[in-house]
C-alpha cells in the first residue's frame, strides 16, 4: 500500500503549474496526442494516461546552493523539455526542490522526497539537470544513482551532461568523467579568482571584509566593482585604533585577557563584521593584538580554502610564505614594531601544549546535571540561560556568558549537587502528607485505569480482521496478469503483511491492558520507593554510585525539581566572595502521577539552598529569624540557645545575622523593642 509522500520539499503552487503549461507546449511541438489529456484531473488520472500513451512517469530534482541564486524555474524547464520530447511525463506533484541549500548535506527535504519518490514507485525515472545538483562531491552523486536508481531498476538522467543510464555500459563512465571536469573547473576558477584579487590587493584597494581598527575609504575616480559599487580602500579608524594602543598598554602593564574582553565590551568597542555576536569574545580579543595588520604587515592568501572529502567539507589550509603576498603600509600601522613583538611575546607565552589522553574516571552525578542550573540574572521566561563547565578539570560551572555575565561567579559543581540532593531527602524525609496524596491519587488512576481501553480494543480487532481480509485476497489475485502486476501485487502483499504486524502488536498491547490486575499502591511501596530515592540522593551526593544508577538517580533529580535550579549569585558590598544560592520548585508527588490540585500545593513553594558554603552569619540567619521572630526569645536567649548548638556566636554576632535575614529577603528590619518585649530580670 503506498503511502503519502512528504509535503516539504514540493514545489510551490506557482512552480507547479508553469511545470504543467511547459510540458503540453513541449508535448504538442514533438506530436504527442493530448486531445484526451486533462491538466486538471486527478494525479492518478494523468498517470494512467501517460502509461496508456506508452510515457513513462519522471521525477524531477532541482537544488541550488546559495539564496542569492533563483535557478529552480531554468532547471525544472529543462528537464520538463527534455522528458517531453523524449516521452516522459512528469506530474508537478512528483517536482521535489531544495533551495539555499548546499550539496554536502545528506540530509534535505528535497531530496528525502525524491528518495520516497523512487522507493514507492511513484515514477521510473529520476531527472536532473546536472548530476551535482545531487551531491556536491562527485563520489556520493554517483553511489545515489547506483544504489537508490540503478539497482533498483530505475532510470536516471542528467540532462545537460547527456547521462543516461539507460546507456548501461558507458553511463558510470561518463558521470565519473563529468565529476572530474567539474572538480577541474572549480580550481580554475579559484585561480583566476584568486589572481584577480591579489591584483587588487596590490593596488591597496579592499578585497574583503576589513579587520578591527580599519574602515572603508570610497576612492574617487576608480571603476566600480563588479556588483556596481564604489571602489574603497582600508583607512586606519583613530578613534578605535587610540582604543587598541589603551588595551595594548594595559595588557602589557599586566591586566589579564578577561579582564580586557570585559573592558573592551564595555566601552561598546566594536567586533570583526564578519561576526554573528555583537560582543567580541576571549579568542578575538587575543587574535586582535597579535595580527600583524597592526605594525602595517598586510597579507594575502594567508590561508586557502580546501575541500576535505572526509570531513565532507571545505576547511581553511594555512599556506607557505611562498605562496603569501604581503605589502607594507605604514599609513595603516597603529602600533609600533617593539609594542607588538611584546604583545606577541605575552600572548605566546601563555600558550598551553598538547594534553595526554584523559584517564578514564567513574562517572559522577554532577557530570550530568550542569544543564538544569540557569543563570537567574541572564534568564528570562522565553530564554533561560544555562551553566557551563569550567575551571581545572572542568570541576566548576559558570554563566554561559562568562565575562558578559553581570553576576559572573563560579561554583563548584560537585558541592551544588550535594547541597540539593541532601535538601531533597530532608523534604522527603520530613513531609508527612505526600505518602497519604500519592495513594489517594493512585486509586483516583486506578478507578479510571481501564477507561477507553475497551473501545480502542474494538477498533483494533476490526483493523485486524480488514488486514487479514485484504491478505487473503491478495493471496488469490498472485500468480495472475503481467510480470508487472504480480510485481505490483507482490509489493501490495508485503505492505499489507507488515502493517498487520504492527497492528497484532498493538492488539496485544491493548488485550494485556485489559486482562491484566492493576498494581495497587499501597503506603508501604510508597514508603520503599521513597526510601529508595532517599537512598539513592544521599549516594548521589557523597559520589558512591555506579553509572547504571547515576541515570537512575539523574532521572529522579529532575523529576523531583522540574530540571531547572536558578543560580542567585549575591554581591556584598566591600567583599570580593559573592554568595550563591540555588531556587528551585520542588515536585515531590510528580514521580508517582499527574499533579492534582491537592498535590500541586506541595510543589507551589520554592526552596532556596545554598550552593557554596556561606559566611558563618549568614548560614545562621535563618535560624536566628526562627528563634527572634517566631520564637520570640532576646539576642542573648537566642545567642545561648545558638552555642547549645554549637556556634560559636554572642549577641552582637545574632543582630548582625538577624539583619542579613532581612537584607536577603529583601525587607525592611523590623524594630524590635527591648529584650524582645519580655520583662528584664530583677538584679
Amino acid at each position: 500500500m503506498k503511502q503519502q509522500i512528504p509535503s516539504m520539499g514540493a514545489a510551490n503552487n506557482e512552480l507547479s503549474r508553469n511545470a504543467a503549461k511547459w510540458w503540453s507546449e513541449m508535448a504538442a511541438i514533438h506530436n504527442l496526442d493530448l486531445e484526451n489529456f486533462d491538466p486538471n484531473a486527478t494525479l492518478e488520472t494523468r498517470v494512467a494516461w501517460a502509461i496508456a500513451n506508452g510515457c513513462e512517469i519522471g521525477t524531477i530534482y532541482s537544488r541550488f546552493s546559495t539564496k542569492l541564486q533563483h535557478s529552480t524555474d531554468d532547471q525544472v524547464r529543462e528537464n520538463i523539455h527534455w522528458a517531453a520530447k523524449n516521452r516522459i511525463y512528469v506530474p508537478p506533484e512528483l517536482i521535489s526542490v531544495d533551495e539555499g541549500v548546499k550539496g554536502k548535506r545528506t540530509r534535505r527535504a528535497g531530496l528525502d522526497r525524491t528518495k520516497s519518490i523512487l522507493s514507492e514507485r511513484r515514477a521510473r525515472v529520476l531527472l536532473v539537470y546536472k548530476a551535482s545538483r545531487l551531491f556536491r562531491q562527485a563520489g556520493k552523486g554517483y553511489q545515489f544513482i547506483n544504489e537508490e536508481v540503478v539497482e533498483e531498476g530505475l532510470r536516471a538522467v542528467s540532462v545537460s551532461q547527456g547521462i543516461d543510464t539507460n546507456d548501461r555500459k558507458t553511463w558510470k563512465l561518463q558521470l565519473q568523467i563529468h565529476g572530474i571536469m567539474d572538480d577541474m573547473l572549480l580550481d580554475a576558477i579559484a585561480d583566476h579568482v584568486r589572481a584577480g584579487l591579489t591584483g587588487l590587493f596590490l593596488n591597496n584597494w579592499t578585497t574583503g571584509a576589513v579587520g578591527i581598527g580599519y574602515r572603508r575609504k570610497v576612492i574617487p575616480n576608480a571603476p566600480l566593482t563588479n556588483r556596481e559599487r564604489p571602489r574603497t580602500m582600508p583607512e586606519v579608524d583613530p578613534e578605535v585604533a587610540q582604543l587598541i594602543r589603551e588595551h595594548s598598554q594595559l595588557l602589557l602593564d599586566g591586566m589579564s585577557v578577561r579582564e580586557g574582553v570585559r573592558r573592551w565590551n564595555a566601552a561598546g568597542g566594536p567586533v570583526d563584521p564578519r561576526a554573528t555576536s555583537s560582543k567580541l569574545n576571549y579568542t578575538c580579543y587575543r587574535r586582535l593584538f597579535t595580527n600583524p595588520r597592526l605594525i602595517g604587515k598586510w597579507e594575502f592568501g594567508r590561508r586557502r580554502n580546501q575541500f576535505s572529502t572526509k570531513l565532507d567539507n571545505v576547511k581553511q589550509v594555512k599556506q607557505p610564505d611562498d605562496e603569501v603576498t604581503t605589502i607594507q603600509c605604514e599609513e595603516l600601522r597603529i602600533l609600533s614594531d617593539e609594542m607588538f613583538e611584546a604583545l606577541h611575546a605575552k600572548f605566546d607565552a601563555q600558550k598551553s601544549g598538547p594534553r595526554g589522553p584523559r584517564k578514564p574516571r567513574k562517572l559522577k552525578l554532577w557530570d550530568l546535571i550542569t544543564e538544569c542550573f540557569l543563570c537567574e540574572s541572564c534568564s528570562t521566561p522565553e530564554s533561560p540561560v544555562r551553566f557551563y563547565q569550567t575551571g581545572a578539570q572542568g570541576k566548576a560551572m559558570q554563566c554561559k556568558n562568562g565575562d558578559q555575565c553581570n553576576r559572573k561567579s563560579a561554583v563548584r559543581r560537585q558541592d551544588a549537587v550535594e547541597a540539593i540532593c541532601k535538601s531533597l531527602t530532608k523534604l522527603i524525609s520530613i513531609d508527612k502528607k505526600l505518602i497519604e496524596l500519592v495513594v489517594d491519587k493512585s486509586r483516583e488512576l486506578d478507578a479510571n485505569a481501564d477507561h477507553g481501553l475497551d473501545g480502542q480494543l474494538a477498533r483494533s480487532r476490526k483493523q485486524l480482521a480488514l488486514l487479514s481480509n485484504r491478505i487473503n485476497d491478495l493471496f488469490e489475485m498472485s500468480g495472475e496478469g503481467t510480470e508487472a502486476d504480480r510485481e505490483e501485487v507482490k509489493a501490495r502483499l508485503r505492505a499489507a503483511q507488515s502493517e498487520r504486524n504492527d497492528v497484532q502488536s498493538e492488539f496485544a498491547r491493548l488485550q494485556r491492558s485489559v486482562d491484566g490486575m492493576t498494581n495497587k499502591l499501597t503506603c508501604e511501596l510508597i514508603r520503599h520507593q521513597l526510601t529508595e530515592k532517599s537512598d539513592l540522593l544521599d549516594k548521589a551526593a557523597s559520589g558512591e554510585l555506579g553509572d547504571d544508577a547515576v541515570y537512575k538517580t539523574l532521572a529522579i533529580f529532575r523529576s523531583l525539581t522540574g530540571g531547572q535550579v536558578l543560580v542567585q549569585v549575591e554581591k556584598r558590598a566591600n567583599r570580593r566572595r559573592t554568595n550563591v544560592r540555588g531556587i528551585f520548585r520542588p515536585r515531590l508527588v510528580c514521580g508517582f502521577g499527574e499533579a492534582s490540585p491537592e498535590t500541586k500545593s506541595l510543589n507551589s513553594n520554592s526552596i532556596t539552598v545554598w550552593l557554596r558554603k556561606p559566611p558563618r552569619l549568614d548560614a545562621i540567619a535563618e535560624r536566628v529569624h526562627e528563634l527572634i521572630d517566631i520564637e520570640k526569645m532576646s539576642h542573648r536567649e537566642a545567642a545561648k540557645q545558638l552555642q547549645r548548638e554549637d556556634h560559636k556566636v554572642n549577641s552582637g554576632n545574632v543582630w548582625y545575622s538577624y539583619h542579613r535575614w532581612y537584607e536577603i529577603q529583601g525587607l525592611k528590619v523590623p524594630k524590635v523593642p527591648y529584650n524582645n518585649g519580655k520583662k528584664r530580670r530583677p538584679a
